[in-house]
């Protein structure tokens, strides 16, 4: 099931050589098509889409990014149904925003073989109360809102991405991206939150969908630009740790939220207290905080220790365990000749990975340099697909699946 999709990088807005970042080579210049497979892209909506830090309710944990498969229409090109653009201005938003993250870091996943990413305003949390800085507030839209991701590449490469989705015009989409100023706006801001050392730089980027729409004149597209913006959080070469163990908690965090083990996942994605930005502090604060650490310890203990009542299932000569759930589509979908009516949604964290964390279900120091054996198990995103299935690995530690019935 795959449709095609115009991607445009403006390679003039990248810096002059020596400076970094250099332009990729896995970029194309100028514009191309690329083929999009919708399936692997609704496993990618729904892995990035679910909240590191699970303090809150997930809509994309209960898999309603599935309601989207109907979304998509007949056409040769990647184009919404006219239903589904119809939709009241609120749900149009939420679709456009899940879709700018999730087809832009599906392209650039391919192209630049990233490992998970973890979300921007997570990472900017983590790293405060990793090196002792004050948490600075938080902005949700504007230029103090934190990128939409922060990602390693394969390579060791670090990289900081904003996205942005529409169903409007292309100009509506130039305004996303923003201008340089000043002041900065848009994505040209937000993606320049964050900045790493020159030698470990990787891109940052800002990326804008259009969304096209089925019978409509322009056609879906993806703009890739790297413009200049100012610095707010630098991360320093004796840093670094930090901030791989704040990717590293994000990847595991993720993972067992999704496949079930919700206390688990507390205790990875926030260690030190009942937020990502907590830390060691003094006196009767102090006292508290580590009563909640013990307590949430004691929570994913509980949980990792019952995870044989969870599903189990096996892949690539690894086993699983986590949740498995049908749903029924909105509207049946015709696809090749086979009339689809239902979604079975499967997904796992690796069963030795739950085997060694139950023993150690709290670690409050960077992981890397903590004695345990699964560190080894993320690798980069992986998706796979056939007519009717489609899979996303991460490494050997989570796999989620979707499979289409009739």
């Amino acid at each position: 099931m795959d449709r095609r999709l115009w991607v445009e990088v403006d390679q003039t807005t990248w810096p002059i050589p020596p400076a970094v970042p250099l332009f990729p080579a896995a970029f194309p210049p100028g514009g191309r098509n690329f083929n999009i497979n919708i399936l692997e892209l609704l496993l990618t909506i729904g892995f990035l889409t679910t909240p590191i830090d699970p303090g809150g309710v997930s809509l994309s944990e209960f898999w309603a990014w599935v309601r989207y498969f109907p979304a998509i229409s007949a056409d040769p090109d990647l184009r919404l149904t006219k239903p589904f653009a119809d939709l009241d201005a609120h749900q149009k938003t939420i679709l456009s925003d899940d879709f700018g993250m999730g087809v832009p870091m599906f392209w650039l996943s391919d192209r630049l073989k990233f490992r998970p990413p973890c979300d921007g305003r997570y990472f900017i949390d983590r790293m405060k109360a990793s090196i002792g800085a004050t948490a600075a507030t938080r902005a949700r839209r504007g230029p103090g809102k934190s990128p939409d991701f922060v990602a390693q590449d394969s390579a060791g490469m670090w990289h900081v991405i904003e996205c942005k989705g529409t169903q409007s015009a292309s100009d509506y989409r130039r305004r996303q991206l923003g201008n340089k100023g000043p002041p900065p706006s848009g994505a040209v801001a937000q993606k320049r939150t964050i900045t790493f050392p020159n030698w470990n730089t990787g891109q940052r980027l800002a990326c804008g969908l259009k969304i096209g729409v089925h019978g409509g004149s322009e056609p879906s597209s993806l703009r890739v630009i790297d413009p200049a913006g100012a610095e707010q959080l630098q991360v320093g070469e004796d840093q670094l740790a930090f901030a791989q163990d704040t990717i590293t908690r994000g990847t595991y965090a993720r993972s067992l939220r999704l496949a079930g083990f919700e206390a688990a996942s507390k205790a990875m994605s926030a260690p030190s207290g009942p937020f990502p930005y907590s830390r060691r502090t003094r006196g009767k604060t102090e006292e508290i905080r580590r009563d909640i650490v013990r307590q949430k310890r004691d929570l994913a203990a509980d949980e990792l220790k019952a995870r044989a009542t969870k599903t189990r299932f096996d892949y690539g000569g690894e086993r699983y365990r986590g949740r498995q759930i049908n749903l029924d589509l909105p509207v049946p979908v015709n696809l090749d000749g086979r009339g689809i009516k239902s979604v079975r949604v499967r997904q796992g964290v690796n069963a030795r990975f739950l085997g060694a964390l139950v023993q150690r279900p709290l670690v409050e120091d960077p992981i890397q340099d903590a004695d345990i054996p699964w560190r080894q198990m993320i690798g980069t995103i992986k998706t796979q697909s056939d007519r009717f299935t489609a899979r996303l690995l991460i490494g050997s530690l989570f796999t989620s699946e979707i499979y289409l019935q009739r």
